[in-house]
């Protein structure tokens, strides 16, 4: 019997040394996985996913270079603290309205914006949203997100949408290094994205109707 426990102890601590070695090259090259490598090309639509302000700004550069005749804008959910703000006579923008003053103002013409949805809450509802909008038609769309974001948004877009060519791309004005450890910025996306991203992969995902609680941890609106 202690032979056979003193094997058994054996194989369980190879076996965890063996995770804990692996899940550490995994952290390693996590910004590295996070990112899809989807590069620009002519498609019908650009989406704007909502969260950062990087995104309208790649999504102008794209618009002016030709690739695609519209810009879809994402309305997210304000934060709810904005409420209180309110209260106190602080009146905070509308994203949406940010997004696309950013476009104007980098030469997009209003003609060519759409904007999708209302109050979302997540990437899943955000594809949901704009699939019932574009219909069972094939089309290619530029998805553009932040660097981090652009792996799970390319699996939940491709999911929600197969009829679709989805190029995820992540936008340049935001700063995401590889050695993440050594940046504030893109330590908290690696940590937060992959758990966003393993919780996708688990079958977890958020939409507005869940209530108050539906959020994602962490997340700001749209993401």
């Amino acid at each position: 019997m202690k032979g056979w426990a003193g094997r058994v102890l054996q194989a369980l601590g190879l076996a965890t040394l063996l995770a804990v070695l692996l899940g550490s090259l995994g952290l390693y090259f996590a910004a590295q996985w996070l990112q899809t490598g989807d590069k620009p090309e002519p498609a019908q639509a650009i989406v704007l996913l909502g969260g950062q302000y990087s995104r309208p700004l790649y999504g102008a550069d794209l618009y002016n270079q030709g690739l695609a005749p519209v810009v879809y804008i994402s309305r997210p959910t304000p934060d709810p603290v904005f409420a209180h703000l309110d209260e106190l006579g602080i009146h905070m923008p509308d994203q949406a309205e940010v997004y696309r003053d950013i476009l104007t103002r980098k030469g997009v013409p209003d003609s060519a914006i759409r904007f999708f949805g209302q109050d979302m809450v997540s990437t899943l509802e955000e594809a949901e949203v704009l699939g019932g909008i574009l219909g069972p038609g094939s089309t290619t769309l530029l998805v553009v997100t932040s660097p981090s974001h652009t792996r799970r948004a390319k699996v939940i877009f491709e999911k929600v949408l197969p009829q679709a060519r989805v190029l995820v791309l992540g936008s340049p004005y935001e700063a995401f290094v590889d050695r993440w450890w050594t940046d504030f910025r893109s330590a908290t996306a690696v940590t937060l994205e992959t758990a966003k991203t393993v919780w996708m992969l688990v079958g977890g995902g958020f939409r507005s109707t869940d209530g108050a609680g539906g959020k994602e941890p962490g997340a700001r609106p749209g993401q």
